[in-house]
């Protein structure tokens, strides 16, 4: 699901800034959703190549220490664990997380959903999808993703800090994805559109 990836390049996250279109962070009772619409200076085919291979996770975002690949449940289905660290001032924790991704293509471009396993996580709940679409010579990013901790959260600044937390890392995924995705155009030679 994270899915939530960290700094690649701090000049990425910066160029990134003018590219968001919407980044909406909510709660309702323990669930949050994350609603992120970006547009990201890299062609379709190199934010997909880079995003789509979760080997890439902890490149794209240095909170992902590790993202692995575990036994599919069944046909196109793959399952991977990632493990997340979180802090926010001074409340850090790490995200387990094991998600069934599901991958899919049609003329618009790429869609990955993800499935948390609760009973394999430290998420009660947790739900993402991610579309890439090509729009001109850039990549429209877009990703939907609604979560339930089952971990403590501080009551009076918990919910804040993990809205801030989310906020972040959906910056920072983003610019991550397009960072390696301009990197990896250029290491296949391949001139701008």
């Amino acid at each position: 699901m994270r899915w939530s990836a960290c700094l690649l390049l701090c000049a990425a996250t910066a160029a990134l800034a003018e590219d968001v279109d919407r980044l909406d962070i909510g709660r309702d009772g323990a669930r949050y959703r994350v609603a992120l619409h970006a547009r990201l200076d890299a062609p379709l085919a190199d934010s997909y190549a880079v995003f789509a291979d979760f080997h890439n996770l902890p490149k794209i975002n240095d909170a992902v220490e590790a993202a692995t690949p575990l036994p599919s449940p069944q046909a196109g289905v793959e399952r991977w664990h990632t493990r997340v660290r979180v802090c926010v001032a001074f409340f850090c924790t790490h995200l387990e997380q094991v998600q069934d991704v599901r991958r899919a293509q049609d003329s618009s471009g790429y869609r990955l959903d993800a499935s948390v396993i609760p009973e394999m996580s430290n998420l009660r709940y947790g739900q993402a999808d991610w579309q890439l679409a090509a729009c001109g010579a850039q990549t429209c990013l877009s990703f939907n993703a609604e979560l339930e901790p089952d971990f403590w959260v501080p009551p009076l600044l918990g919910p804040w800090l993990i809205e801030r937390a989310l906020r972040r890392e959906a910056h920072v995924t983003a610019a991550g994805i397009e960072a390696l995705a301009i990197a990896h155009r250029h290491a296949a030679g391949t001139p701008p559109p």
